[in-house]
Formats: C-alpha cells, sequence, structure tokens
C-alpha cells in the first residue's frame, strides 16, 4: 500500500482538474452545434483520461530512481508488491472498460480514435528511458494534453467535427495553461538550482521565463479577443476578460519576486490555478447557460 499512496501523493492536481475542465468544454460545446450531450461518453471520456494519467503516474513509480534516472534496478521490487499488482491491473481494466464502452455505444470514430491515440501519447511519453532530457519541457507537452488535446477528444467523443472555432478557443486555454504552470515553477527553483536538478527555470534561467510568462500572458487575452470575434460569442462570454485582473496580480507578483521581495508561494500558486480554471468555468458557463 506504501506504493499506492506514493502513487497518489505524486499526482498534480492543478493538472487533473484543469484536463478535466476543459474535456468538459470540448463536450459542452455539443450544445452550440445543437446536438445533445451524450452522459454515457461524457464519463467514459473522463474516466479514460484519469485512469490513463494514473497508469502514467504509477509507471513513473516504477521506473523512477533517487540514485540515477535511468536506473531500473528497483522496479523489480517494486513490483513483488501484490497491492501494487492489483492497482495495475485495475486501472489496466478500467482502460479496456472505457475504450470498449466507447466502441459500443459507437462514438470512436477515425477522428476520435486520433485524439484519444494524442491523448495516450501526451500522457505516457514522460515514462521513457529519455525521461532526463524531457523533464524541463513537460510543462509544454502537458499543456498540450489539456489543451488542445482533451478539448477535441472532448469535442469528438460527442461527434462534433473538428473546426476552427476549437482551434480559436483552444489557443489561448494552450498559452493560458503555460503561464500559469511557469509562475508554479518557481516556488521549487531555489531546491532545483540546489539539486542541478533540470527544470524551464534552471535551463532557460529565471529572469527570463518571467518575460516569457508576461508574454504569454499577452498572447492569450489577444487570442482570446480573436475568438470572441471569429464566434460572436462575447455578448454571452464576456466575463471571461475579467479574468485578466487575477493575470495582472499574478504579474504583480512575479514582479515582486524580481525585486527581491519575499514571496507568497501559497498566494502565487492559489493564483495561477484561479487564473485558468477561472476562464474555463466561466466559458463553461456561459454555454451552458445559452
Amino acid at each position: 500500500m506504501d506504493g499506492i499512496r506514493k502513487i497518489i501523493k505524486s499526482v498534480d492536481m492543478f493538472f487533473v482538474t484543469a484536463g478535466a475542465f476543459t474535456y468538459l468544454l470540448g463536450a459542452v460545446l455539443a450544445r452550440r452545434s445543437g446536438r445533445a450531450l451524450d452522459i454515457g461518453v461524457l464519463v467514459l471520456g473522463l474516466v479514460f483520461f484519469l485512469a490513463l494519467y494514473l497508469l502514467e503516474r504509477s509507471l513513473n513509480y516504477l521506473t523512477s530512481s533517487r540514485i540515477n534516472v535511468f536506473s531500473t534496478a528497483l522496479r523489480t521490487n517494486k513490483l513483488q508488491s501484490p497491492a501494487l499488482m492489483g492497482f495495475l491491473l485495475f486501472l489496466s481494466f478500467i482502460l479496456l472498460f472505457c475504450v470498449y464502452g466507447l466502441i459500443r455505444i459507437g462514438t470512436l470514430a477515425a477522428s476520435s480514435w486520433m485524439w484519444l491515440l494524442l491523448l495516450t501519447v501526451g500522457i505516457l511519453i514522460h515514462i521513457s528511458s529519455i525521461r532526463l532530457w524531457r523533464l524541463p519541457y513537460r510543462w509544454l507537452t502537458d499543456g498540450m494534453v489539456i489543451t488542445p488535446i482533451m478539448m477535441f477528444t472532448g469535442a469528438e467523443l460527442q461527434q462534433i467535427p473538428s473546426e476552427r472555432m476549437l482551434f480559436f478557443l483552444s489557443l489561448p486555454l494552450f498559452l493560458l495553461y503555460l503561464a500559469s504552470t511557469s509562475a508554479m515553477m518557481f516556488e521549487k527553483f531555489g531546491t532545483d538550482a540546489e539539486k542541478a536538478r533540470p527544470s524551464l527555470l534552471t535551463i532557460i534561467d529565471w529572469e527570463k521565463v518571467i518575460n516569457l510568462h508576461h508574454i504569454l500572458l499577452i498572447a492569450t487575452y489577444f487570442a482570446l479577443g480573436v475568438y470572441f470575434m471569429v464566434s460572436g460569442s462575447w455578448s454571452i462570454a464576456w466575463p471571461a476578460a475579467l479574468v485578466a485582473l487575477i493575470s495582472l496580480f499574478q504579474v504583480l507578483q512575479l514582479e515582486r519576486i524580481a525585486r527581491g521581495m519575499k514571496p507568497l508561494w501559497g498566494l502565487l500558486r492559489a493564483t495561477s490555478v484561479l487564473q485558468y480554471l477561472s476562464l474555463v468555468y466561466i466559458l463553461l458557463f456561459a454555454f451552458l447557460t445559452h
């Protein structure tokens, strides 16, 4: 049970919550296209995402070593745990059940298979033998999983054809997720630098990451404005623009850190989470009620 507890503890709740919200947003667009929302398909797709992520966390636990990131010497010992083996078999069964259920319902068209495959590759790519090289760039691959992959998966499973409106909506969410996660990295920067652990801040330099964060936010709200213009949804989703106030507060916090002032890590984490989830929630509420 100790192994399972470590796996659960390693779960990134922001990643999971952001993925679930973005998936729901993609599915809710079925209402905008005139289709009824299929709750069974919605649940199966969400469970598939959660089980796949837990499988990645489990495999990451099995293939990780505190001594050498490439070492697999402890894998055999870890697999001797009946509880852990049962947990892995359970996750595998859940994944197969979800795929079988989607096939039985008849929603897995060729495009749906493609997005499920991209979701699988996007999540499981980090358990490869070159995980150390990919570590500094996980924020980018995770951002691609959250959006556009999760949004398009939610939409495709509801049999909404991929169209430019999905792209225009996924772009600002992708940029905002990158900005939020890059801001959250500053809390671990001291530990990463001390232990020579590769991360975005240690590879690029923390001052450049602050500038990158600001550029991402500017691009986010520019892309959001373009989406409102081409979709005509400003009249129902205009409160989404108020999230810019949260983003401005995050900019002020990072500038405060750059000037050498004492960081408020809990507040920075809360701002990062609230920034992304607020935008997705406002869009979800707008599309559900209109």
